[in-house]
């Protein structure tokens, strides 16, 4: 038989399950005469209110609360599925004590699990919320089970457990509650994206990796949507996508995911969001293949790629550092010419004691127009700078090696142009005599002027022979 007591105890359980869905916990329960102020056929309704708030101190007694503790923080696009509880195949009317008999027998506990015999749950109802809630209204005296269903756009960790609400809801006033407000707990996730970039990459024009790593959450929830961007700068060169992965599976591309137009955007599809579900707490690391083409003023080269799963972003922006080496070859002396011809090797390491390579070359450059430059990876990061060594490997034409062809420590610093002043001597050689000839050279004017003398004479004494006849 339906006691006073039972109704008491049955009465306090619907307040627990209804409060569960928060976490809190207290009504007062109401006595059984009290059934009779039941109206039947009373239209009811349930409003769900759904955010990101952590729970609040007090009891939630099914009604509307004020301060709303989710204020600020509501989730939209939440989805909640409302089914009527049966017995024998008909709703249990909460308008008799028999019906609040029959769910006394359903603890809060239980709920979402398995049925005991003669239970079941009518057809389902499902409702996303709008502005952070969403009413099921129109419904009648009963038992309601209430699941969470879908995340919406919105990175969930953990759903609120299912709960059962009655309508009516029994006040702590022993009075009855026909349109009850419920504010279950949601646990969202964080996403954790790290990105990296490698520093084997030396010089302007090669091949640079970055690494775009996502750490994704377990999820009660399936996941609804992937996508990773990344809008290059203008410095940078898209060589290729080179793989994706989940953990360490690697995708199949137009299979596990697709690849934008412009390859700025990668979308998990539908098969790959079912794989990333099935992983459980796992990475999606993709990676990225591009040329440095320019260097920018400063000489940081950013990249920034940004995650969105289920509507929630995060950005991940990472960094490599470039300046330039120019050598200046020219003879020596205060104005030198600039010197054509001369070859050099570069190096990222010093030379041991006796003046030999401790590394293969890094470049190789001959000096056009008395020049030769280098635009260098110097680092990642915050490496700003690096150290390099250059080695005269052959003088310009006409010219000699010096006696040590290595530079000292040249440092080079990011958005910086360096340049190192490297002269060569051009050697001559020992005035060489020309044997004989100032001699001859004296003789034969001597000679010349003896002539002309005795020419003079010749002339003189005709001259005179012809005076005196």
């Amino acid at each position: 038989m339906f006691t006073q007591r039972r109704l008491g105890k049955l009465i306090a359980g619907a307040s627990a399950l209804a409060l569960a869905g928060m976490g809190l916990f207290g009504v007062a329960a109401a006595s059984a005469d009290e059934v009779s102020d039941i109206t039947p056929g009373t239209i009811g309704s349930i409003t769900v209110h759904k955010s990101s708030a952590d729970p609040v101190e007090g009891l939630n007694d099914g009604t509307l609360l004020d301060p709303d503790p989710g204020a600020g923080k509501g989730l939209d696009g939440v989805e909640f599925t409302l089914q009527p509880v049966l017995f024998d195949g008909v709703p249990i009317d909460l308008s008799t004590a028999e019906g609040w008999e029959l769910a006394e027998e359903l603890p809060s506990e239980t709920a979402g699990e398995a049925l005991p015999a003669g239970y079941s749950l009518g057809t389902g109802v499902s409702q996303a919320t709008v502005g952070g809630f969403t009413t099921f209204s129109g419904l009648e005296l009963g038992l309601y089970l209430i699941t969470e269903t879908d995340s919406g756009n919105n990175l969930i960790n953990a759903v609120a457990a299912p709960f059962y609400v009655s309508i009516p809801y029994p006040n702590a006033d022993n009075t009855w509650n026909y349109n009850v407000h419920v504010y279950p707990k949601n646990t969202l996730n964080t996403i954790d994206q790290h990105k990296s970039v490698d520093d084997t990459a030396k010089l302007l024009g090669d091949v640079v990796t970055w690494t775009l790593v996502t750490d994704v959450p377990a999820s009660d929830l399936p996941y609804k949507s992937y996508t990773l961007t990344d809008n290059l700068s203008a410095n940078l060169e898209f060589i290729s996508w080179e793989s994706v992965s989940i953990g360490s599976e690697v995708l199949v591309l137009n299979t596990d995911y697709t690849i934008s137009p412009d390859n700025a955007v990668i979308t998990l599809t539908l098969q790959g969001l079912t794989k990333l579900d099935d992983a459980g707490a796992t990475t999606v690391t993709a990676v990225l293949k591009t040329k440095v083409i320019a260097i920018p003023e400063g000489g940081v080269i950013e990249n920034t790629a940004t995650v969105n799963i289920n509507g929630t972003e995060d950005e991940g922006t990472t960094n490599t550092n470039l300046g330039t080496l120019q050598l200046e070859k020219k003879a020596e002396g205060e104005n030198g010419a600039l010197l054509n011809g001369a070859v050099f090797e570069l190096y990222g390491t010093a030379p041991d004691a006796d003046g030999n390579a401790t590394s293969a070359p890094l470049a190789t450059g001959t000096t056009e127009n008395g020049v030769v430059k280098w635009e260098l990876h110097l680092g990642i990061e915050d490496d700003m700078q690096s150290s390099y060594w250059v080695k005269e490997t052959k003088a310009p034409a006409g010219y000699v090696l010096p006696a040590d062809p290595w530079s000292d420590e040249l440092v080079v610093t990011n958005g910086q142009i360096l340049i190192e002043t490297i002269t060569n001597h051009k050697p001559t050689g020992p005035d060489l005599p020309l044997t004989g000839a100032s001699g001859t050279v004296l003789f034969t004017i001597a000679g010349v002027g003896l002539m002309a003398a005795a020419g003079g004479a010749v002339l003189v004494k005709r001259r005179r022979g012809r005076t005196q006849g």
